[in-house]
């Protein structure tokens, strides 16, 4: 399904991500922060991401939203063309890949390594993105007192490398996820909270 995306477009990609930046968020109270984030009900995260392992590489544009009842991951090219569509609710997952063919496991993260080849911790994606661990995770803090190191209970390890001012509260701009020999960077560069 990826084979169209080329190695040249990945450096291109990490080229782009390194040059990236956003003004600073200011230095926060970790449990007021926390507590911020407990609060966000639903988000959208558009931006980057690329996924780098010894067998599967590619690099695509993200869509991802989240809300409690349901989400949905979608994965596009440079050109706009949908690689695949992943949308989650109680009852499992349905994806389309590029060719329209849809497929159904109650497995979500399951149904994506089948078809990519790409492990993801799609499970514990909605609060890792925004920064926050969830109660098996242990974490460090950064100087800002948000979330600067996250290691999962899948043992996936979590770098946070910015975060946005643009944001109430302030969430992650630059992540890159690694277990084993398999290295995910995520760059959000537009965020909409939806909040009750």
């Amino acid at each position: 399904m990826f084979s169209s995306i080329r190695v040249s477009v990945l450096a291109l990609f990490l080229t782009l991500l390194a040059g990236c930046a956003t003004a600073p968020a200011p230095t926060t109270e970790w449990q007021s922060h926390r507590d911020a984030l407990v609060s966000v009900d639903s988000y959208t995260a558009r931006g980057k991401v690329a996924f780098i392992a010894p067998s599967t590489r590619f690099s695509a544009n993200l869509y991802w939203r989240y809300s409690p009842a349901q989400s949905q991951l979608r994965l596009t090219n440079f050109l706009g063309t949908t690689l695949l569509s992943l949308t989650m609710n109680e009852q499992g997952a349905v994806l389309i890949d590029d060719q329209g063919d849809r497929y159904q496991d109650t497995d979500p993260a399951r149904l994506v390594a089948y078809l990519t080849g790409a492990h993801l911790p799609i499970d514990a994606l909605a609060p890792w993105l925004i920064g926050l661990p969830r109660a098996q995770d242990s974490f460090s803090l950064g100087s800002d007192n948000r979330v600067a190191t996250l290691n999962g209970a899948q043992g996936w390890d979590i770098d946070y490398q910015d975060y946005s001012a643009d944001t109430q509260p302030a969430l992650p701009t630059r992540i890159t996820l690694t277990r084993d020999q398999q290295t995910v960077k995520l760059m959000i560069s537009d965020w909409t909270l939806d909040n009750d």
